[in-house]
């Protein structure tokens, strides 16, 4: 590939058809990055003569760097960007440890057959990266004429081949679920673990969340078995730049680890184009927002100082969503032959996206020559179709795929031309590693991200220098969660008996001492940890982990028994992998449309109660898709830790999240509009035990903005009469939804993995001794809480809930906790400078399409308040203040998720 791109970034702003972008190019912002020239270290000062003749190069520095610290015994995290050699810094390890332990001849030979002197476990997160990596492995061995055997063992290995490869191999490819279920025959697996020197594991910044507690858990599992078998291995990590790569790092492997995160890979020229869509004609039929909300009122009053529309900003046009707009780019970019991904942030969105595109070349035939392919990718399909598109797309056969973050990683596709990202994927760290897979090496490469309507988004394009900051989102790891905990547990006793020997070395000694109780008592365990503790619960424990849920059963989805294939031109079987229990009960219920592979789908049943929970599709041609509406409320939360900020109390604990997923709407393909709405489900509630982390506003700025806001109600979006609380909490809700849309500015999060509740009544909320708040239907809940706040008396508080939406948490409640004066200032400056001009905000300040309030009631100028005081910054208020509180009002019981 030549370092001239096909088409650069002033060349597509010029060449993109002018029906939809301006001339006046006040949209789009074009960054030059300016291409970085390598730095090596000698291959002499870091290799010994063997390896550093054969080695055809001079290694980069972060790779000299890496080697340097792993000679010295230490564990060491490769922190640097897409294409950069990490691999090479495991590969040549191992190969040093072979040639000193005496496997292999100085002249790379085999000393023997066999290998019980030096092994290795590479571990990684799928099954595609595996494949592409042993042919990286294997061709730097050949490079170095060293005789490695480098082997795959995963759950598509032959039965007939794995006794072989666990005799044989020097080192074992694989990936952590796998490893995961190995580990309850880890005699067959002794040869490698013995002898075993060096653990590799690939992408490790992939592990956050709950598949980072989940790899956590499963690595204090391999370390006690493999120091049982006598191994005792260093840890060697490969991450993209994150934030906090140490700490994550030793949170992953429970031991200090060296980091290394100085780049010195060279990088070609960069094209960057951030693209904001143009106006919405609100008269055009495919210009409408997938999420378009309700109409907003535009009065002024309750706008933070100035954004008034006397010399403020005037108010923002409704834009073409993100959604429409980025696959008309991906479009113009493939129609141009131009090999294109297209990252999208749903499985569902890959799908429409293609149906976009080939709207696009239907309406726009005499611009292009041949119609190229293009192809949806995703992990919700089955591993046939995705390895014959990925193989189709390495060839060239297919021009653009519209994936998403399944070919974040480095899945070998070939070399790439462009890639356009619809809308900012919420970290930089996500941004730069997927813009990174076009141009690699010292060519150049063209990356546009196209901005939805959405804070993120629209903070990234008004601020393009927050890119090129140096700060990088913080990753999360959090071992705290005890569902996730004691399935491991489980597991980690049927391996091998607990004893004292685990106590702070597993798990700390109370914690591990109450599971073990409490697992005794359910009669799964039996002994005690002074002797030994040995597992007596069902066979195989490890089948029940599940590295991407916290327990959640999975729903298998298959065609129903009534539906004909051949007539819809489909294969026999969906090629669908089956889907978490969480996600069954939102997207998969009874009457809900899904897109797959370019086929829609009917739910038309789902069995819960079954030993394999499934879910039936029918094949439909309809004009809609569904999208289910949620309604959540938070109960018996217990504070575990608080701290003072200016006068606010903030806490992290745990409790009672709800989840209601009512009712459903219909949503036209084409143009979003909203076809049907409200219609109900027929699923029961579903319960979560999690973290949470919440904020009480002290009674004195509560008082004052009250008073200062008891005028406001339709400006909240709200119509009819309404409480004088109304546009104060009206400003707890926006601020609560702010919070959560900017968390990804500083955490490594997807905004969907949180929640949140504003209530003017946080003492309903709490834990009790009394009563119990929890009955069968979140309407019962509601009113129990209802009941409470009529009881209520002496001191109240009122605040916001933020809390991880997975069963038992995921760490991220409490990260916002301890950087919550960051966040909330985020939040702050993402409302008081949106220049929507609504007083209850928009999608790119307070709108959030997960709000089971239908956004209502918001208001942004309240939650400015709010935060001007929580951050030291807020203005007397003792113009504000009322002789009597509240005007002598009953408080209410309002609350709004």
């Amino acid at each position: 590939m030549t370092d001239e791109p096909r088409m650069t970034g002033r060349e597509l702003v010029d060449s993109f058809p002018r029906a939809s972008l301006t001339p006046d190019r006040e949209r789009v912002t074009v960054r030059e990055l300016p291409a970085r020239e390598g730095s090596h270290v000698s291959a002499a000062a870091v290799l010994r003569p063997r390896l550093a003749h054969a080695l055809p190069y001079d290694p980069y520095s972060h790779q000299a760097a890496a080697l340097d610290s792993l000679a010295d015994g230490d564990n060491v995290t490769v922190a640097t960007s897409t294409s950069s050699g990490k691999t090479a810094v495991y590969g040549l390890q191992i190969a040093r440890n072979l040639l000193d332990a005496g496997v292999l001849n100085s002249d790379g030979t085999r000393a023997s057959e066999g290998n019980d002197a030096s092994t290795a476990l590479a571990l990684y997160p799928m099954k595609a990266l595996t494949k592409d990596q042993k042919r990286n492995l294997e061709e730097l061995y050949e490079t170095l004429g060293l005789d490695i055997r480098v082997r795959i063992y995963d759950g598509d290995t032959p039965k007939a081949d794995r006794r072989t490869i666990r005799a044989e191999a020097d080192v074992i490819l694989t990936n952590f679920q796998a490893m995961s279920v190995y580990l309850n025959h880890h005699d067959k697996w002794s040869r490698l673990f013995s002898a075993l020197d060096l653990i590799a594991i690939d992408e490790s910044h992939t592990h956050t969340g709950v598949q980072g507690m989940h790899a956590a858990w499963i690595l204090r599992r391999l370390r006690r078995v493999v120091a049982y078998w006598g191994g005792d291995p260093q840890y060697t990590l490969t991450s993209a730049t994150v934030g906090n790569p140490g700490e994550h790092s030793a949170y992953l492997v429970g031991e200090d680890v060296t980091v290394v995160d100085e780049d010195g890979s060279p990088r070609g020229t960069r094209d960057l184009v951030l693209w904001n869509p143009p106006p919405r004609n609100k008269q055009g039929p495919d210009e409408s927002r997938e999420d378009t909300p309700a109409d907003a009122h535009t009065d002024t009053d309750a706008l933070p100082e100035g954004a008034d529309d006397e010399g403020g900003d005037q108010p923002a046009p409704e834009r073409v969503p993100a959604s429409i707009e980025a696959p008309r780019v991906f479009a113009h970019l493939t129609g141009s032959q131009i090999q294109t991904l297209l990252f999208c942030p749903s499985r569902k969105l890959t799908e429409l996206a293609v149906e976009r595109v080939n709207e696009f070349y239907d309406g726009n035939t005499a611009s292009y020559g041949a119609r190229p392919r293009v192809e949806p990718y995703n992990a919700g399909m089955g591993k046939r179709t995705r390895h014959a598109r990925e193989t189709e797309f390495k060839t060239g056969t297919l021009t653009g795929l519209a994936t998403t973050s399944a070919l974040e990683l480095g899945i070998d596709i070939g070399g790439l031309d462009a890639t356009v990202l619809l809308g900012y994927p919420g970290q930089r760290q996500s941004f730069w590693q997927r813009i990174g897979r076009a141009g690699r090496g010292a060519s150049r490469s063209l990356a546009v991200m196209v901005a939805d309507h959405r804070t993120l988004d629209q903070y990234v394009v008004a601020n393009p220098d927050y890119l090129l900051e140096s700060d990088v989102e913080d990753a999360v790891v959090d071992t705290d969660n005890d569902a996730v905990f004691v399935q491991h547990l489980r597991c980690a006793a049927e391996e091998l008996a607990l004893t004292e020997d685990d106590a702070d070395s597993f798990a700390e000694r109370d914690r591990l001492e109450r599971a073990v109780e409490m697992l005794r008592r359910a009669g799964e365990l039996e002994g005690y940890l002074d002797a030994a503790v040995h597992y007596v619960g069902s066979p195989r424990p490890q089948a029940d982990v599940s590295i991407y849920g916290t327990g959640d059963d999975k729903y298998h989805v298959r065609l129903a028994d009534d539906a004909n294939p051949r007539e819809w031109g489909l294969a026999d079987d969906l090629d669908i992998e089956p889907v978490a229990k969480s996600r069954a009960f939102r997207d998969y219920h009874e009457g809900a449309v899904r897109l797959h592979d370019g086929q829609q789908f009917e739910v038309t049943r789902v069995v819960d109660d079954h030993p394999q929970p499934f879910v039936e599709l029918t094949p439909v041609d309809v004009d809609y898709y569904t999208q289910t509406r949620t309604t959540v409320n938070v109960v018996d939360a217990d504070s575990e830790r608080s701290r003072e900020v200016n006068g606010y109390t903030l806490h992290y604990g745990t409790g009672t999240v709800i989840v209601e997923h009512g009712s459903y709407d219909e949503v036209h393909v084409g143009n979003g509009e909203t076809l049907a709405q409200n219609i109900p489900t027929g699923r029961r509630p579903v319960e979560m035990q999690t973290q949470l982390c919440w904020l009480e506003v002290p009674d004195r700025i509560e008082t004052a903005l009250v008073h200062k806001y008891r005028e406001f109600g339709v400006e909240t979006g709200m119509e009819g009469d309404h409480p004088p609380q109304l546009g104060y909490v009206a400003g707890l809700h926006a601020a609560e939804h702010a919070m959560i849309k900017t968390a990804p500015l500083e955490l490594l999060v997807d905004k969907n993995d949180l929640g949140g509740l504003s209530t003017l009544v946080l003492d309903t909320h709490m834990a009790r001794d009394d009563e119990a708040t929890r009955t069968d239907t979140i309407a019962a809940t509601e009113r129990v809480i209802e009941q409470r706040t009529r009881a209520l008396d002496g001191d109240v508080s009122s605040g916001w809930f933020i809390y991880d939406g997975v069963e038992g948490g995921l760490g991220f409640s409490r990260a916002i906790y301890e950087q919550f004066e960051a966040l909330a200032e985020r939040a702050r400056d993402s409302l008081r400078d949106c220049g929507c001009g609504r007083p209850n905000g928009c999608p790119a300040c307070t709108f959030d399409r997960n709000c089971g309030n239908d956004n209502k009631p918001l208001l942004r100028g309240s939650a400015v308040d709010v935060f001007d005081h929580l951050l030291g910054e807020g203005d007397a208020l003792d113009a504000h203040l009322p002789d009597d509180e509240y005007g002598g009002e009953r408080r209410p019981s309002i609350f709004y998720s």
